[in-house]
């Protein structure tokens, strides 16, 4: 299992890295990828992204907005928060 939580944390760190995750993302978006997006889809089920998503806020990589209707995962280095998130329904 660490084998593959290590895998999954690349793999989210590889979504928030790319251009379309820049003003974050949702839960939903790191497992859902629309049509047209580009960023890689994170494959993992519930369970195994939240764990991973963890490692990583309390590795100090991902941080949370929860200042939105729904949570926002940004890498730490990215100084740009708000409500407008890739793949969001959202206004």
């Amino acid at each position: 299992m660490p084998r593959k939580i290590e895998a999954i944390k690349d793999q989210v760190l590889r979504a928030l890295q790319h251009p379309e995750a820049d003003e974050g993302l949702y839960l939903r978006n790191f497992a859902y990828v629309h049509e047209e997006d580009e960023r890689p889809k994170v494959e993992a089920d519930q369970e195994e992204l939240l764990d991973a998503l963890n490692e990583l806020v309390q590795e100090g990589k991902v941080i949370l907005d929860e200042s939105c209707e729904e949570v926002v995962f940004h890498l730490a280095q990215s100084s740009r928060h708000n409500c407008k998130v890739a793949g969001s329904t959202h206004p």
